[in-house]
């Protein structure tokens, strides 16, 4: 309802101006002023509430901006034939002016019509590039190029067709690799589970030569489904948000020390050999289980991928108010693409350069959720070889 306030107004203040300027020049006219332009602006008022609900129901934007512009110059025209009728115009005087009136609104039209026959084009390849992505065409744009609110709800359509398109993209390549993921736990679980068969039926029909040899492999079995299992309940744990630990202040030089110890076994196994590097005190407020955890799965990587007879190097050294953990090994290292896949946890069941793969590959996930839970980063560095370095805050 401003319009019912500010059409009067604009037209009163239109009146006085004039009134003003004419200052006795028309004195027939001047008892005549306030009537009529508060006839103008109750007429105004009265157009300004119904134009819009009348053309409402237009279904082209060329049909209403040439309504409104015919609307607007018969306004004019009334206005200007009417003041030079109170004024007392002289009858060629008066058929001049309305002539030239005319010749103004015609003019007018036309190029009206031109600007609303672009506003048309636009709003209809607007409305098509819209109907198109509700369908689903994602490669959908609309093409408009303007700075008025055509261009600028064309513009915001145009992204939200890109940022629609990237999602589309990002869900089928998480597809992907949730199906690929999937098939390499169920592979995990195949293998160790078919020799767990495999040795039970043997020692049930009395057909194992070696017991004990049969019951070590059930239980390197039965540990390798135990560690996936726990892998598995860690990894959601960490996606859901749910991890939980008691922080303390610890010395990762000497968590590095005992980590190395642990994985030594595992180390020579596989030929490699292992080696501690400090650089100052490295103290920070972490739980030492799960940073233990974190750099184990590091370390466990690189071993694996480590030529035999080389060393996986583990460096430590304070940077930023934190401390670098950082592992290094002589192996292929990480191609560009494996860079982008290495911590989403289907790294190893794609085939890329540079790496080996098979497994479900959580190592590295499970270690970037336990540094990001110590509000850490992990990250790949350059070779030559592996490089993988985690940073963690000295304090919380």
């Amino acid at each position: 309802m401003r319009i019912i306030l500010i059409a009067p107004a604009v037209v009163a203040v239109a009146g006085i101006v004039l009134v003003m300027m004419l200052d006795g020049s028309f004195p027939a006219a001047e008892p005549f002023s306030i009537p009529l332009f508060l006839l103008f602006a109750a007429g105004t008022v009265v157009a300004s509430l119904l134009l819009p609900r009348l053309i409402i129901g237009l279904r082209s934007l060329r049909r209403v901006i040439l309504a409104v512009a015919l609307a607007a110059m018969i306004t004019t025209g009334t206005t200007i034939g009417i003041s030079a009728g109170v004024m007392f115009l002289e009858p060629p005087e008066l058929t001049l002016l309305l002539v030239v009136a005319v010749m103004g609104a015609a003019f007018g039209l036309v190029i009206e019509y031109a600007v609303a026959r672009t506003l048309s084009a636009d709003a209809l390849r607007l409305r098509v590039a819209a109907a198109r992505i509700a369908e689903g065409d994602l490669d959908a744009r609309s093409e408009v190029r303007r700075a008025d609110e055509i261009g600028q709800a064309a513009r915001a359509i145009d992204v939200m067709a890109s940022r629609l398109q990237a999602l589309e993209t990002k869900r089928d390549s998480e597809r992907v690799a949730r199906q690929a993921f999937l098939t390499a736990v169920g592979h995990d679980l195949r293998t160790p589970l078919a020799a767990l068969r495999a040795a039970l039926d043997a020692l049930e029909d009395g057909l194992a030569p070696d017991p004990p040899r049969y019951f070590a492999a059930m239980h390197k079995g039965i540990e390798a489904i135990r560690r996936l299992a726990d892998d598995l309940f860690l990894l959601a744990r960490i996606e859901a948000g749910g991890l939980q630990f008691e922080r303390i202040q610890a010395d990762l030089s000497e968590l590095a020390d005992e980590t190395v110890e642990a994985m030594t076994p595992v180390a020579v196994q596989q030929g490699v050999a292992l080696r501690v590097a400090t650089i100052g005190t490295n103290l920070a407020e972490v739980g030492t289980s799960e940073i233990a955890r974190a750099v184990r799965n590091l370390l466990d990587n690189a071993i694996r991928h480590a030529p035999p007879e080389t060393e996986v190097v583990l460096e430590l050294t304070g940077h930023d108010g934190g401390v670098i953990v950082r592992v290094s090994d002589h192996g292929p290292g990480f191609s560009d693409e494996l860079r982008e896949q290495a911590f989403d946890g289907m790294a190893r069941t794609v085939g890329t350069e540079g790496r080996t793969h098979g497994g479900t590959g959580l190592g590295l996930t499970i270690a970037r959720g336990l540094v990001e839970a110590h509000d850490g980063r992990i990250w790949i560095e350059d070779g030559p070889g592996g490089r993988i370095a985690l940073w963690v805050p000295t304090r919380t």
